[in-house]
């Protein structure tokens, strides 16, 4: 089994170690033993560059690195890396493994025999995946943050109850949760942070997170990591 090294978001890494159990071998610390480095810190910035530095120093630039790029594309990490083109973008996120595939994406200079043993190890812990563009917010996420963006202005404006809201899209579209309890699930902040590197990078008014998920990020109601968010309680 191949040797993996987990840094970043607790909450994903937790995830992933129940998603991987009995696949991987989980390393405690990072050196030139493991096989392969996953990243799932989104953001900010000086956390995930303070991540590649950190890699960088300890362990081979042959290791394929996956890291988040749901806030920071790959182009961009790359600009702070001693290897960038051992780096491939991966879309992770908290409830990631209730969907049916995973996401990945390669810069210009991802080279592409660390692509190849990505979709080797990938394959190996029967994970399936796709490859999109290397853009911030990667394809799904993209589109999910934009879905709860839009819920949360229809919720704002009091047109539906949270639970209406929830239900038309659970019935309408076979999604396993609402938008809402989906954005809740995930982390308000993180939808936030997906939605401003969308504006940032296109530049579009259409990417604007709603007044309100502001709101909610700088009350910390994040959500079930919060134990409070569109939902007023979380065991």
């Amino acid at each position: 089994m191949k040797k993996i090294y987990l840094i970043g978001d607790s909450i994903v890494n937790d995830e992933l170690k129940i998603s991987l159990k009995d696949k991987v071998d989980f390393s405690p610390r990072l050196d030139n033993t493991v096989n392969v480095v996953i990243d799932t810190t989104s953001y900010p910035g000086e956390h995930k560059f303070e991540n590649i530095e950190f890699i960088d120093n300890n362990c081979s630039s042959l290791i394929p690195v996956l890291t988040s790029s749901l806030c920071i594309s790959v182009s961009e990490q790359s600009t702070v890396s001693k290897f960038p083109e051992r780096l491939v973008g991966i879309g992770l996120y908290p409830t990631f493994s209730k969907a049916k595939l995973i996401e990945i994406a390669q810069s210009k200079i991802t080279d592409n025999k660390i692509l190849e043993n990505t979709e080797i190890f990938l394959k190996e812990c029967d994970i399936k995946y796709e490859i999109v563009p290397d853009k911030a917010g990667l394809v799904f996420p993209r589109i999910l943050s934009m879905l709860i963006n839009e819920a949360a202005q229809v919720y704002a404006e009091k047109i539906a109850t949270l639970e209406d809201i929830d239900t038309a899209m659970k019935l309408g579209t076979n999604y396993p949760y609402g938008p809402l309890e989906w954005a809740d699930r995930i982390g308000i902040d993180l939808i936030y942070n997906i939605l401003l590197s969308l504006q940032r990078d296109f530049g579009e008014d259409r990417y604007r997170p709603h007044p309100l998920l502001k709101e909610m990020v700088n009350l910390k109601k994040l959500g079930v990591k919060s134990k409070k968010g569109f939902y007023p309680s979380y065991e």
